[in-house]
């Protein structure tokens, strides 16, 4: 009996059976997107996120922003005003004040995790090198001071 069935044969009714179960899934738990689907929105749907994220990662200026290309940046220049302070026993103000200058230029920081991460790079490495330590509100309320 099976050997009247050809191989075209086989893969079609495959091909078929595959389809058939995955439109039933899609069906079943997709059911809102199965309808974009047919009626031709999700191109719209997914062109308008497409323009929000990019609207989102633009700067004024119209350059693409990098978080990540930033926050390395700012480390940087945080590693070397802390390193300069060790050098030069600057005081704990004028330290703070430098810190909080130098990270006023940097628009990106105002995402809570960005600003939690350099907090965490601060309060970590003033200690090393400086011999100064900060409390994490005293470095919040100094920022929020400064902040435009």
């Amino acid at each position: 009996m099976l050997e009247a069935i050809t191989w075209n044969t086989y893969f079609c009714t495959l091909a078929v059976g595959i389809a058939a179960y995955y439109i039933t899934i899609l069906v079943a738990h997709y059911p809102q997107e199965f309808r974009n689907l047919l009626s031709g929105r999700i191109n719209k749907i997914s062109q308008n996120r497409q323009q929000e994220e990019e609207q989102d990662h633009r700067r004024t200026d119209g350059k693409p922003t990098d978080h990540f290309e930033e926050l390395e940046a700012t480390v940087a220049e945080l590693s070397g005003i802390l390193g300069k302070a060790g050098q030069n026993r600057t005081s704990k103000e004028t330290l703070l004040l430098q810190l909080i200058q130098a990270l006023s230029n940097h628009t990106g920081l105002r995402e809570p995790a960005y600003r939690v991460a350099v907090i965490n790079f601060i309060l970590e490495n003033a200690e090393k090198q400086c011999r100064i330590s900060f409390s994490e509100t005293e470095l919040e309320e100094a920022w929020a001071a400064h902040s435009p």
